[in-house]
């Protein structure tokens, strides 16, 4: 698990401050903060964020909603208007960039959390419709973003990476559980979608109820057909054992 990175651009000390504190307490990274467009994009370029939380009005009469063009040309990212501005005009502005949520100044915890959990979700599923606007399966807050997992864990989203997954196992028809060796995470999404959604040249269904992680396959027990990962034991299914081991032999 690793912690979202957030990139703040505020030029107001007290809202920075509150800002810093309220996503401490929710658990993320706040990477950086910046008060003007060009050390924020520098920081853009150099800190890789996942989520940008964007104050419309910086300083010097920097424009948020001109830097929030800027910030798609040089990097597709989450971005979130951070503003004290409830105006048509502004609104419409804003509106138009496309952002991923848009949030009122004084920021609170529980609006802070709601708007980033909509950015991700959104910014995700824009880029899986892209992908592939026939087949788009709603994830709601747990969602895929390059080699990284999003997932919802108590009050917070954290970031998974995909080759720290040990298995994926059915909860029932419409959940699943993510499996890695630090922690376990419940899906809204069900196992056959989950699999669509996964490299399938990591990932292989071994049993009605799991897909497992090639890589991360310690031992086989052939006899009670049994898959060891990270010292935890999962059964394979007989009917998937011919292409569970021809996998395997590709990999040698």
């Amino acid at each position: 698990m690793v912690k979202l990175r957030m990139l703040v651009a505020e030029d107001d000390a007290t809202h920075a401050a509150k800002m810093e504190m309220l996503l401490d307490e929710m658990g993320y990274d706040a990477v950086g903060f910046f008060d003007n467009a060009r050390d924020l994009l520098k920081g853009l370029k150099e800190l890789d964020p996942d989520v940008v939380l964007l104050d419309i009005a910086l300083g010097k009469n920097e424009d948020g909603v001109d830097i929030a063009r800027q910030i798609q040309q040089i990097r597709p990212t989450p971005f979130i208007f951070v503003t004290s501005f409830d105006d048509k005009t502004t609104l419409d502005r804003a509106l138009a960039t496309g952002p991923n949520a848009y949030l009122l100044k004084p920021v609170e915890r529980g609006n802070l959390q709601a708007a980033i959990e909509l950015a991700v979700t959104k910014f995700e599923q824009s880029n899986r419709e892209i992908a592939s606007p026939q087949n788009s399966t709603t994830w709601n807050t747990d969602v895929l973003i390059r080699d990284s997992f999003f997932l919802k864990k108590g009050s917070k989203l954290e970031k998974v990476q995909v080759s720290d997954i040990l298995w994926i196992e059915l909860a029932d028809e419409r959940y699943c559980e993510v499996i890695t060796a630090t922690g376990q995470y419940h899906l809204r999404i069900s196992l056959k979608a989950m699999e669509q959604q996964l490299n399938h040249q990591m990932f292989l269904r071994i049993h009605r109820a799991y897909i497992v992680n090639l890589s991360r396959i310690s031992s086989i027990d052939d006899t009670d057909l049994l898959i060891t990962l990270e010292g935890r034991e999962i059964p394979f299914g007989r009917s998937y054992k011919t292409e569970l081991f021809k996998r395997l032999q590709m990999l040698l």
